[in-house]
């Protein structure tokens, strides 16, 4: 298999790492794009559906612990053949740590005799199932709050886990420790059993070096459990012109009251795909700032990426729309004369020269605009992604153009001006943002130059066939 990894830091017109003396977006870029879809690069970020971000109620709880108790109970009897057990209120806590090494190390066996014996409801039915799925060993506590607390498990995968009933703060004195205990997959997140036995009350020297390279407990972490998940970034392209005097304005309108059920459509026309997820955010942002600060930047794009959906969890519930303030807390969209788009600064400051000396504005303003998004596929599933290629069909690109039209229609009919937009394309990379940009102001750069946005918006329709010249001209 072909070591992509020499790609990784690459950017697109720098001289290809594989020696052909070609510039890298016109020798292996394609191919290692490729490979990062295929998850053939070994960089996949995994992403679990169970994560801790909700609170469980005291109910759930309360319904949990008095089957594992049970189960725990029935576990003695089993090996023991005994139902007599006395014991003071802190020897029946040692009794259900000790128990569990028997319980875990026979499971199957145990679970198999206890669901003969008795008729389980569809509560204690999630319990069973979810203790089925647990991870019992070792595991470091690395950080605590109240409600959650950071675990790591020997292979170095990180865990954030919900508390049961008590929380951390009163159960732990110090961090980090090495504590024995079960980390179970119920109620859609990862909790601790409620049963801690410390190991040991300091991590060891040889670990710490390890520990200083975690993730802290931030909304990024990546939460890991089968089955696993690639997660891609995802954007709906488009490019906005305006009266230049108006520019600032339209950018706060885009930015703030891009309606929901605008973005709940965009998420629907991939409603019979093979992702598990999808989500986009409720605003779109300047394209060219947003790539130069996180494309090719591993780190932060991922971070960006799978952060907004686990913090639209947290704040929102479990919704596919994620609204502007999430954006915000990984992501602020520069003012415009800090913006890369220098000439549209300088564009929107003539305009105001030009109508403060008494005359007429005559200025238009354009820049690129992208909305973001986050799909999880499984990873068996990523070889379906051949459905992704009716995206670039005539038809599919009609139906988000005419939806972009609609919804900047709206937003007209509510401002004295108007906001012509031009649906470039959806992308899965971020790197073809770059790539249809360059199109875009390549193909139509003499008919912008002759000022008709309007005829403009048929771009996107014909962008297949390349026109020379469109019938309207």
């Amino acid at each position: 298999m072909k070591d992509f990894s020499i790609y990784k830091d690459t950017k697109r017109n720098e001289k290809c790492p594989c020696g052909s003396g070609k510039i890298f977006k016109k020798c292996c870029m394609k191919a290692y794009r490729e490979a990062k879809r295929e998850g053939r690069d070994d960089s996949s970020i995994k992403f679990s559906t169970f994560s801790p971000l909700l609170p469980l109620t005291s109910d759930e709880a309360r319904t949990f612990m008095k089957l594992y108790d049970e189960l725990l109970l029935f576990s003695y009897t089993y090996r023991t053949n005994s139902k007599e057990i006395v014991l003071d209120e802190d020897g029946l806590n040692q009794f259900f740590n000790e128990e569990r090494n028997y319980f875990y190390e026979q499971r199957e066996e145990v679970l198999a005799s206890y669901i003969e014996q008795k008729v389980l409801n569809d509560e204690e039915s999630e319990v069973i199932e979810a203790i089925k799925e647990a991870k019992f060993g070792v595991f470091y506590l690395v950080e605590y709050g109240e409600k959650n607390a950071i675990v790591v498990d020997e292979k170095t995968n990180i865990y954030n886990v919900q508390m049961l009933t008590t929380p951390f703060t009163e159960i732990f004195p110090s961090k980090p420790i090495v504590i024995l205990t079960a980390l179970i997959p119920y109620k859609n997140r990862y909790i601790l059993d409620g049963r801690f036995a410390v190991i040991e009350d300091k991590i060891p020297k040889s670990e710490i070096e390890v520990i200083k390279n975690l993730p802290k407990r931030t909304f990024e972490i990546n939460y890991q459990k089968e089955p696993n998940y690639i997660i891609f970034p995802t954007s709906i392209n488009l490019t906005l012109f305006c009266d230049a005097l108006h520019f600032e304005e339209m950018e706060d309108i885009v930015l703030h009251q891009i309606p929901d059920e605008f973005t709940q459509k965009m998420v629907d026309i991939f409603k019979d795909t093979p992702f598990e997820k999808i989500s986009f955010v409720s605003s779109f942002v300047r394209s060219m700032d947003y790539l130069s600060e996180v494309n090719g930047v591993e780190e932060k794009e991922l971070r960006l990426v799978n952060g907004l959906s686990i913090s639209n969890y947290e704040l929102n519930g479990d919704t596919s729309v994620i609204p502007y303030d999430v954006l915000e807390l990984y992501y602020k969209q520069k003012k415009l004369h800090q913006s890369i788009s220098e000439s549209v600064y300088q564009t929107v400051q003539r305009a105001k020269e030009y109508v403060a000396s008494g005359e007429k504005n005559k200025y238009q303003a354009s820049s690129f605009y992208s909305m973001l998004g986050v799909f999880y596929i499984q990873e068996q599933n990523i070889n379906e992604f051949e459905f992704l290629e009716y995206i670039n069909t005539k038809e599919t690109r009609e139906v988000f153009t005419k939806e972009i039209e609609k919804l900047f229609d709206d937003i007209n009919s509510t401002v004295e001006f108007e906001i012509t937009p031009i649906f470039l394309d959806f992308a899965i990379d971020l790197d073809n943002i770059i790539d249809e940009i360059d199109t875009f102001r390549d193909y139509m750069g003499s008919l912008m130059r002759l000022g008709h946005p309007k005829q403009l918006q048929h771009y996107s329709l014909y962008k297949d066939k390349k026109p020379k010249r469109f019938g309207l001209f």
